[in-house]
């Protein structure tokens, strides 16, 4: 196959693979619901091929571990327990939940009136799974 051939087709490639790697790291997210009346602050990557949603929300922090807790059971997630210390903000707490091989760290906490949630999604249990610190 001449050069000129070859780059078009793996540009093309390239190109057709590109959307489906994004929608992939997308849809960690899609079977996890957001914060009731709360505003969304945005989302990201995060390493090991996980994504990040982060919201603010004047419900408690163990009013959205609550509502987190039984939403997720009933979405299919299996908790694994408690975890963190409402990241970096304090005053709150966490949960991890797993479905399949996807894993879950959910972050929750911050000043008396807000609160702030990161819900971080992997492939898998990453080696380090703080969401929003």
């Amino acid at each position: 196959m001449n050069r000129p051939v070859a780059a078009v087709i793996f540009c093309l490639l390239g190109t057709a693979l590109a959307p489906s790697l994004a929608s992939a790291a997308e849809d960690l997210l899609a079977d996890v619901p957001a914060p009731a009346d709360s505003k969304a602050l945005g989302t990201e990557s995060l390493s090991s091929g996980g994504q990040q949603a982060s919201y603010s929300t004047s419900a408690s922090s163990a009013d959205v571990l609550k509502s987190y807790g039984e939403a997720l059971g009933q979405a299919g997630w299996t908790l694994a327990g408690g975890g963190g210390g409402g990241g970096s903000y304090g005053g709150g707490g966490g949960l991890r939940a797993t479905n399949g091989p996807k894993y879950l760290s959910l972050d929750a906490g911050g000043p008396a009136g807000t609160t702030f949630v990161h819900i971080c999604v992997w492939p898998e249990k990453p080696a380090d799974d703080n969401c929003g610190n």
